[in-house]
């Protein structure tokens, strides 16, 4: 696992590690990109965060800010090394939450690319993406990873279904904020 782009190209991260995490590969996470390029993003959500492969990837590239959570202590850990190495940490904050949590208390910070790759069992997406919509500034970019049966809804308020595409034994869906 690598980043792929930007001024960390080619550097290898460091993995979780645990079967409760699933990395994303580089081919995927390098046609997410392809998929969202062609705009400078400031604020980023890397929500259940893993490695922060999508997060340090979107930093790689110009992103100004990243917000990585993920409730794994271990996960935790893997990201700050990570970001440590990449030598990127004042350049974000990592914390240690449930998504729920962080939710409920972000405040008034407002995001303008998240990634959501919660673990294959994650059930609550309707829920999630719901309470997403009040995040995500004016045209922001959501991704979202699922398993490949998951098929999520076309819109959730604000968020509109603009791109979608399967790679294995998972689906990518990518909304975008319309007001």
């Amino acid at each position: 696992m690598r980043i792929i782009a930007g001024y960390h190209k080619g550097r290898v991260l460091k993995r979780v590690g645990k079967k409760t995490t699933r990395e994303t590969a580089d081919m995927v996470k390098e046609s997410v990109f392809n998929m969202i390029q062609g705009r400078s993003y400031h604020m980023v959500l890397d929500l259940f965060a893993g490695s922060g492969a999508y997060g340090l990837e979107a930093l790689s590239r110009g992103a100004k800010y990243l917000y990585a959570v993920d409730r794994d202590k271990d996960a935790i850990k893997t990201v700050f090394d990570n970001a440590k190495m990449l030598d990127v940490t004042e350049h974000m904050t990592i914390l240690q939450r449930d998504y729920d949590q962080f939710l409920k208390g972000v405040g008034n910070i407002y995001f303008d690319l998240v990634f959501i790759d919660p673990p294959y069992d994650f059930e609550l997406y309707d829920k999630l993406l719901e309470d997403m919509n009040d995040l995500v500034e004016e045209d922001g970019i959501l991704v979202v990873e699922t398993k490949k049966q998951n098929v999520l809804n076309d819109q959730y308020k604000d968020l509109i279904k603009t791109k979608e595409k399967t790679y294995g034994i998972k689906r990518v869906t990518i909304y975008q904020k319309i007001i």
